[in-house]
C-alpha cells in the first residue's frame, strides 16, 4: 500500500512481529536511519579477522548468491537464494543467527542472482533477478524498495521494477552494484573468458528517470555498455560506500579497482585490478562492503557460510 503527501510516495508494510500483525510506514524508518546504533562487528574474534567463516543460521538458505549490509540496522546483514526460492530475502545478526525475512508482494523469483544496500534519501534495497544460464530471457528485471527492519518479517507490497533489456540480446549476469553519485546501477555479465560491464539508470525515490518509459510501478530501460574486463565467471560485485572502490569476485578471486577523483570507473575498469584469494569456500557466489569499508563473501551449502577477506594493507 501506499499513500502520498506533498510529492512523496510513502510505503505501508505489513510486518508480522511476536504473533502480531503490524501496519508500519516503511518510509519513516527509511528517513530516519538505522534502528540500533553499532556497525557491523561480530563478536567472534576469529570471524571478525576473516580466519574462520560465519554460519549463517537458516536452514531454507541453501544457495546464498546475494549479500547486503543493512542501512537500517548496521548489525544485520540480508541475503537470498540462487534460482528455486519465492521471493524472499533472510537477515541476520553479527553472530549468524536468522533475525527476519522480507517478501515482495506478487513477485515470481526466476533466477535472483545478487542484490545491493544503499543510501537513496534513506535507506534502500535492490534485488537483481537477472540470471540467465540459458541465455533466453529477452529482458530481466530489479526490484528497488525501502528497507524495511531486518528483525522482523515484512511483505513489501510497493516497489519499482525495472525491465531491463541488453542491447544485443539475452545475457546471464550474475553481479549488480548501484553508484548513487552518479545515479546508475551496474550490472556485468558472465561469460567464462570474460566479463561485460552494463550501466542502467537509477530512478528516484517512485518516479522514472529520464530516460525511462513508467508504466504504473514498471519502468523499462535499456542497459548501456560500459567496458570490457578480463574476468571470467563473475558472481558477484559491490561499491564500498565508504570508500568508493568497485569489489568484484569470481569463485576463485576478488578483484579491487580503487577509486580514483581523477579517473572515472570506465578508465580504472581498464587498469590492472588488485588481486585477492578467496577463502576455501564450497561456491562462493556473492561480495559486499560492510560499514568499515572490509568485504565479505557468501558460498552456497547448508548452513551457509559468511567470511571476510584477508586484504593487505
Amino acid at each position: 500500500m501506499a499513500m502520498t503527501t506533498n510529492g512523496f510516495t510513502h510505503h505501508l508494510s505489513v510486518t508480522i512481529c511476536n504473533g502480531t500483525l503490524w501496519l508500519g510506514l516503511i518510509a519513516a524508518v527509511a528517513n530516519g536511519a538505522a534502528t540500533n546504533a553499532g556497525a557491523w562487528e561480530p563478536k567472534n574474534k576469529p570471524v571478525l579477522a576473516g580466519q574462520i567463516a560465519l554460519e549463517l543460521d537458516s536452514p531454507t538458505l541453501t544457495e546464498s548468491s546475494g549479500l547486503a549490509f543493512s542501512g537500517v540496522d548496521p548489525q544485520c546483514v540480508w541475503s537470498h537464494n540462487d534460482s528455486g526460492d519465492k521471493a524472499r530475502l533472510y537477515a541476520f545478526t553479527v553472530n549468524g543467527r536468522h533475525c527476519g525475512r522480507l517478501a515482495l508482494r506478487g513477485v515470481k523469483a526466476h533466477d535472483w542472482e545478487d542484490m545491493a544496500s544503499f543510501d537513496d534519501d534513506g535507506p534502500r534495497l535492490l534485488v537483481a533477478d537477472v540470471g540467465d544460464n540459458d541465455s533466453r530471457r529477452q529482458s530481466v528485471s530489479m526490484y528497488i524498495f525501502d528497507e524495511p527492519s531486518p528483525r522482523a518479517r515484512t511483505l513489501v507490497a510497493s516497489f519499482q521494477q525495472l525491465v531491463v533489456r541488453y542491447p544485443g540480446g539475452p545475457l546471464n549476469c550474475e553481479s549488480v552494484a548501484v553508484d548513487v553519485p552518479r545515479r546508475r546501477i551496474l550490472l556485468l555479465a558472465k561469460s567464462p573468458l570474460m566479463a561485460t560491464m552494463f550501466e542502467v539508470p537509477l530512478p528516484k525515490r517512485g518516479n522514472a528517470s529520464e530516460s525511462s518509459e513508467l508504466d504504473g510501478s514498471v519502468i523499462q530501460v535499456d542497459a548501456k555498455r560500459v567496458q570490457t574486463l578480463a574476468i571470467p565467471l563473475a558472481t558477484g560485485m559491490d561499491l564500498c560506500a565508504k570508500t568508493g572502490d568497485l569489489w568484484i569476485a569470481n569463485y576463485l578471486q576478488a578483484y579491487h579497482f580503487p577509486y580514483s577523483e581523477r579517473l572515472p570507473l570506465e578508465t580504472r575498469l581498464r587498469q590492472m585490478p588488485g588481486i585477492v584469494e578467496l577463502p576455501m569456500l564450497k561456491q562462493v557466489e556473492a561480495i559486499a562492503v560492510d560499514d568499515q569499508g572490509r568485504v565479505w563473501v557468501t558460498s552456497e551449502g547448508r548452513p551457509a557460510k559468511m567470511q571476510r577477506l584477508t586484504v593487505a594493507p
